[in-house]
């Protein structure tokens, strides 16, 4: 068995990690990395019903060891974009653009937040099953 790492593990996920798999399955790869201590950030936005379903799941998986999540989401692109967007929301196909940034609520806490950016301080946090 290996030193454990000292710091916050942060990965990132491109767009086609999620691409294969249902937002169930997703969620709960989410949810287990985040129970970990990892900080994701993950190249796509999340739209309100996707973003309700992760506080939901986030909140059944709440135990002595996890306290839940701290997340936020950036959209970019203009307001055609953001327009399309609507559209394809419409027709049940998401298109948004953006990052989402999950991680554990003890590890994460946002400073600041606006549409155009986001801060965060990330602290290290004992970790269980840490991969």
């Amino acid at each position: 068995m290996s030193e454990p790492t000292k710091g916050v593990p942060i990965e990132f996920l491109g767009k086609n990690s999620f691409e294969n798999r249902s937002f169930h399955e997703n969620l709960e790869i989410i949810i287990e990395e985040v129970k970990k201590g990892k900080i994701l950030i993950m190249d796509n936005s999340l739209n309100p019903q996707k973003k309700k379903k992760l506080i939901e799941k986030s909140m059944e998986s709440i135990d002595d060891d996890f306290s839940g999540i701290e997340f936020t989401s950036l959209e970019t692109g203009d307001f055609i974009d953001k327009a399309l967007n609507k559209i394809y929301m419409l027709l049940g196909k998401d298109r948004r653009r953006g990052l989402t940034i999950v991680g554990n609520s003890k590890a994460m806490r946002k400073v600041k937040e606006d549409k155009e950016s986001v801060s965060f301080v990330a602290k290290d946090v004992e970790r269980k099953n840490a991969s």
